[in-house]
């Protein structure tokens, strides 16, 4: 398996982190564009200095079949978030986490965050995965040039929620193997009512595009792993089924039908989910998805079953094991 950041040398890894740590003087790392100096103690929307918090790194097997295999993803979950969405089932780490001052430096950040990735290529898995980066992705690349000069060979996979901005993601061009986008919303109104930001549809939109330019869609190997490209996600919400179909005809009319749709049933109204919000979806409404889905000529697409046994909360008090019934989202491909 290619490995994106392996065919830079790492003097050029090292100057592409060194170039993205400097947003940070003026932040507009994310769409936010708050203009803070997190390097001086300030923070903007997401709260977060230049310190890299990682809430957990865990060898997860929850994601769609090409990027678990065997050995699962060593993922690393990202502290804060440049969304608030209401219903989010990371609250915990997304939006509830202390602010107090770090016990250790920025630089001690990313030593450990580039340990954690190393740790978890040594116990087999088949990609490193960073959760929820669009906030700290300077700090992520100060790590993955140290882990990188220490021995990791494993490719990097992009989890976000769209809300990325365009400049950010060109650093990236290069270094990320696969893009694994959640697109949310189809208009701006539900983007300020759920989760509490601005011209999300614009924003994301554009960013999956250029995730698209980088990398294409996703290719797998013959061993049904992943290689490179692009997986779009789509939550399905309750009352958003317009939503829905919009995001869906831009993935499929505006970038390919060949980009897989991993199409996710596991909504539930947790954290501050909204009266409108405050139900799980019905079969009904996950059947028109697929509907959809399959009309608008999707080559691959990945399904949840709606039991709810299958969509277990994490719980990120156990920061070891913060899925204790793994394999939550149980996807299927079709």
């Amino acid at each position: 398996m290619t490995v994106a950041y392996l065919d830079l040398s790492q003097k050029e890894l090292q100057q592409r982190a060194d170039q993205a740590y400097e947003i940070y003087r003026s932040c507009r790392v994310c769409p936010h564009a708050c203009e803070v100096n997190r390097m001086e103690g300030e923070t903007g929307y997401c709260g977060q200095l230049d310190t890299l918090h990682i809430s957990s790194s865990v060898q997860h097997f929850g994601e769609e079949p090409p990027l678990v295999g065997s050995n699962g993803v060593g993922n690393l979950f990202v502290t804060a978030c440049n969304m608030r969405c209401d219903y989010c089932q990371n609250y915990q780490i997304s939006q509830e986490w202390s602010s107090g001052k770090s016990e250790i430096t920025a630089q001690e950040s990313y030593e450990k965050a580039a340990t954690a990735m190393l740790r978890l290529q040594e116990q087999g898995v088949h990609f490193i995965g960073w959760v929820s980066p669009s906030h700290v992705v300077p700090g992520l690349l100060k790590s993955l040039a140290l882990a990188r000069e220490k021995g990791l060979r494993l490719p990097i996979i992009y989890n976000s929620n769209s809300y990325d901005a365009i400049e950010t993601l060109k650093l990236l061009d290069g270094v990320v193997d696969i893009y694994l986008p959640d697109l949310k919303y189809a208009n701006n109104e539900s983007a300020r009512e759920l989760s509490h930001i601005k011209e999300y549809p614009e924003f994301s939109r554009q960013a999956v595009m250029e995730m698209f330019r980088q990398v294409g869609p996703l290719k797998i190997n013959e061993q049904g792993i992943a290689e490179r490209g692009l997986l779009v996600r789509h939550l399905v919400l309750p009352e958003q089924m317009t939503a829905t179909w919009e995001t869906l005809c831009f993935v499929a009319l505006e970038l390919s039908s060949s980009v897989p749709l991993s199409l996710m049933s596991q909504y539930r109204p947790v954290h501050k989910a909204a009266s409108t919000l405050n139900r799980r979806i019905t079969a009904d409404e996950y059947e028109q998805a697929i509907a959809w889905a399959k009309e608008l000529g999707f080559e691959s697409l990945f399904l949840q079953p709606l039991e709810s046994e299958v969509h277990n909360l994490p719980d990120f008090s156990s920061p070891d094991n913060p899925f204790p019934l793994d394999r939550a989202r149980n996807l299927s491909n079709v």
